[in-house]
């Protein structure tokens, strides 16, 4: 029987300390998609089938999200997740994990492969969620953080995620701006929700709408209150305050070989690590608008002469060249898309090159086809955009994600219970 307590009692000092060493976020705590190493890159949060999609799942789905990420540590590291849930904003809610999670809230990444016959040696990482360990019990937004268990004070990253319980009729379309000064560039978006057999107390304060363009999280329209409220019906028709910049497509290379130049690739510089220089990029907003399909900005990794793009493809430095002449704003050009996990990254600024009159910069990127576009951020608005390199067309496909929020009195959370994709695809 001492022996049996002995166990008992070390079993329990075990998952405490792995309670206790999990990364702590405070209520209210805004949190974004970061990448907190220098050693972690390729981080991407998708459907298993498909890596060019929102992360997004329904609850009580067989739906899945797959988190995968290359570790530059070639030594095997005993990664662990939490989950966190957030509220409309993505600030902390005040649940605890035991009202959102069935199961454990946190748990090692058990999955990984180590590189094979690459220049840069690095361990991949695989996790899909939920999992045996858990299933969600709540709807909203979450975040996922991945921390190592012997320094567990330092995430390694985090990524947002929506787990959405379908129980509103969430119409929504997207069309050209109705205001002159936007009917060329802009798209509008109006939405009918129908609460059908939810009700809600206070329409103003308790339902939140979110319409996100593509997963650029810099530009969300929020917090837009009813243009009209009708019985289980609320309606969102707005001229300027539901509109976006309609930008523009986004541009591609391919890096899938280094010994072959494949689509947009001008030179390779073989090396310790090789050097993939891009043919320049010239600015289209000067230019008639033309389609050119993309992947919304998405990456897929990928290598022409091995089969496991995964553990196979290698990394390279994809040199950026952007040909013109200084802009006359004070401000910042930057490269952006899921290569830079949706957010304006310092190693992804350019900075002018005289000689060259060109912006550059360069990214150390694993073989794959990739999107990407600039952003333009002046000092005076601070606000990203498209418009100064690329310019903004209506005729841009664009998709967009509608998301509607209830609070939800009892547990004091926001339940995610609508969520719509709609695109401009085909459209114009």
């Amino acid at each position: 029987m001492e022996v049996v307590f002995k166990i008992i009692v070390a079993l329990l000092l075990m998952v405490y300390q792995t309670v206790a060493a999990q990364p702590e976020w405070e209520s209210g705590q805004i949190l974004r998609d970061t990448v907190c190493s220098t050693k972690i890159k390729t981080c991407m949060l998708t459907p298993p089938e498909s890596l060019i999609d929102f992360p997004v799942i329904a609850m009580n789905s067989p739906e899945r999200l797959l988190l995968q990420f290359d570790d530059f540590d070639f030594d095997s590291r005993d990664y662990m997740y939490s989950i966190s849930h957030c509220n409309a904003d993505w600030s902390i809610s005040d649940l605890h994990s035991s009202e959102f999670i069935d199961g454990f809230p946190e748990n090692y990444i058990h999955e990984y492969e180590f590189s094979f016959n690459t220049k840069l040696s690095y361990v991949h990482y695989e996790l899909v969620i939920p999992n045996s360990d858990f299933r969600f019990k709540k709807s909203g937004n979450y975040i996922i953080t991945v921390y190592d268990s012997e320094q567990p004070d330092a995430p390694m990253l985090t990524k947002r995620f929506m787990v959405y319980d379908e129980q509103l009729l969430v119409g929504a379309q997207v069309h050209q701006a109705t205001l002159a000064k936007g009917r060329h560039t802009d798209h509008e978006i109006d939405v009918i929700v129908n609460f059908t057999n939810v009700d809600y107390v206070n329409p103003i304060q308790d339902v939140h709408l979110v319409i996100y363009q593509g997963h650029r999280w810099d530009n969300a329209i929020t917090n837009l209150t009813p243009s009209f409220v009708e019985h289980k019906r609320l309606v969102y028709d707005f001229e300027e305050e539901s509109s976006f910049e309609a930008g523009n497509e986004y541009r591609f290379f391919d890096s899938k070989s280094v010994r072959f130049y494949t689509e947009r690739v001008q030179k390779i510089i073989h090396d310790s690590v090789d050097v993939v220089l891009l043919f320049p990029d010239h600015p289209w907003g000067n230019q008639a608008y033309s389609f050119y399909p993309d992947i919304e900005g998405y990456y897929v990794p990928n290598i022409m002469e091995k089969s496991d793009a995964r553990v196979e493809a290698d990394y390279v430095w994809v040199n950026f060249c952007l040909q013109q002449n200084p802009f006359v704003d004070k401000g910042d050009v930057f490269v952006y898309g899921a290569l830079t996990d949706w957010n304006l990254k310092e190693e992804a600024k350019l900075t002018y090159d005289e000689r060259m009159g060109c912006y550059e910069t360069s990214l150390l990127l694993k073989q794959g086809y990739y999107n990407y576009t600039y952003l333009f951020v002046s000092e005076e608005s601070r606000a990203p955009s498209q418009e100064a390199v690329d310019g903004n067309f209506y005729q841009t496909a664009q998709d967009y994600f509608v998301f509607v929020y209830l609070y939800d009195y009892d547990y004091g959370y926001d339940r995610l219970l609508g969520m719509r994709k709609i695109t401009t695809k085909g459209m114009f």
